[in-house]
């Protein structure tokens, strides 16, 4: 059975990459979302293309910003299926919520360390690189490095 698309939505609809661009995400990312059911294409053209709804934009924004505030995959597949079914459920979105705060914590105070190394390095003060400590400081100063070189070449 064929699935009969007015002009106006088909419209609307987004090819792969114009998705992948307009939502600054890779293909296996797309292809990833789609695998774990965050997204779904909207249709197939002849030729077996997908074809994304405008709302698949909106939606992978809320993915991304979900991802920044450190949920997994598994976790936003569930609170988008609350969303989408109209129940949430406040307790497991409150414990999700208690469980993204303790990671963003984490992750501030570990930034807050390596920030107490690489402050120095910026104004000059390379008695920090002495430190056994902070190798990784030097080992990441070298990597700019070398990548910066890299790109002037």
């Amino acid at each position: 059975m064929k699935t009969v698309i007015t002009v106006k939505a088909f419209q609307a609809l987004q090819t792969t990459s114009a998705l992948c661009k307009a939502a600054n995400v890779s293909r296996g990312q797309l292809r990833l979302y789609e695998e774990d059911g965050l997204i779904t294409p909207h249709s197939r053209t002849e030729a077996g293309y997908r074809q994304y709804g405008t709302d698949t934009l909106d939606r992978l924004k809320v993915i991304k910003n979900l991802k920044e505030l450190g949920f997994t995959l598994a976790e936003i597949a569930l609170l988008l299926s609350d969303r989408d079914q109209g129940a949430l459920d406040e307790t497991a979105i409150q414990r999700l919520a208690a469980q993204a705060l303790k990671k963003i914590d984490e992750r501030m105070a570990a930034l807050q360390v390596i920030r107490g190394y690489v402050a120095p390095v910026a104004v000059g003060d390379m008695s920090v690189l002495q430190d056994e400590d902070c190798n990784f400081v030097f080992e990441f100063m070298t990597a700019l490095s070398a990548g910066e070189t890299r790109r002037r070449a």
